[in-house]
């Protein structure tokens, strides 16, 4: 199997890890705490950065085109692989931080590809494109955040 054929195999079994943890983390704030989709993808933002990933995956897929890797990179280290150094590493965090460290492989596979190809041009371009897109949708969801995190926090407290 050639290196190429071994990175696809590879970037395709991280994606299929990133949809587990997004099914696992839809379960649990949709179904067990009863939050909306909005609300969950919010106080989840490491959801939303997996599903933005996954569909700059896909159209990597389709398209071939590498920089829609890139384009993932921002939402992904912020919220993935920035929750490994954020979130306390403790048994209620146990899947969080599995998360966060699945997030960090694709972090690593993304920027592995790129490199190793030195399609630093496509590294450019999606990082920039990550930046102009998710900056602004990062400080939404920080106001919301703030607006309603007490609501949260008790929601949490009756799952607990």
């Amino acid at each position: 199997m050639s290196l190429k054929n071994k990175n696809q195999v590879i970037g395709y079994l991280l994606a299929a890890l990133m949809v587990l943890t997004l099914l696992n983390s839809a379960h649990f704030f949709t179904s067990i705490v009863k939050l909306q989709i909005g609300e969950w993808l919010a106080f989840n933002a490491c959801s939303l950065a997996i599903i933005s990933y996954l569909a700059c995956f896909a159209c990597f897929q389709i398209t071939k085109k590498d920089f829609f890797l890139a384009i993932a990179l921002v939402p992904l280290y912020y919220y993935g692989s920035m929750g490994l150094f954020i979130v306390p590493w403790n048994a209620a965090n146990m899947f969080s931080q599995i998360t966060h460290i699945i997030i960090t492989l694709n972090v690593i596979w993304i920027l592995f590809v790129l490199l190793k190809e030195s399609r630093y041009e496509s590294l450019g371009k999606g990082l920039l494109i990550g930046v102009l897109v998710f900056v602004p949708v990062f400080a939404v969801i920080q106001t919301y955040l703030q607006l309603h995190m007490a609501e949260f926090m008790q929601m949490l407290q009756k799952v607990q």
